[in-house]
């Protein structure tokens, strides 16, 4: 039995590398772009949520709409248990808001601690 010229083995290993990087190049992409999406998505979660620690009248705000409207909508569409996580915590600063309308000391601490679990989220 022969072992092969070399450009047979070349090109064996060239081969095995395309397949390699053909199976594995869509799970990379995918990673990626789910690492993207959770950043963005916490991002706008902290920015909004930091925005409406010192508002007055905070169920009419823009803000308090973008973000519950925000979490509703990310929530149907979150593919990974990251996701799931980072909106289950923008929810429960929704529900420490509730229907208030200026936010109390103990539920403005509430909200921080919450931004600060979710900035300690790891993507």
């Amino acid at each position: 039995m022969e072992i092969g010229s070399l450009a047979e083995w070349v090109e064996s290993f060239a081969e095995i590398l395309a397949v390699s990087v053909a199976l594995f190049l869509p799970y990379y992409q995918k990673r990626k772009a789910n690492k993207e999406k959770n950043q963005q998505a916490k991002q706008i979660i902290i920015k909004t949520s930091n925005k409406l620690l010192p508002q007055t009248k905070i169920q009419e705000s823009l803000q308090f709409e973008e973000l519950t409207k925000f979490v509703s909508i990310y929530l149907v569409l979150a593919t990974n248990d990251t996701t799931v996580k980072i909106i289950q915590l923008g929810d429960t600063i929704i529900n420490v808001i509730g229907n208030s309308d200026q936010l109390s000391s103990e539920q403005q601490s509430q909200i921080t601690k919450l931004i600060d679990d979710l900035k300690k989220v790891k993507i």
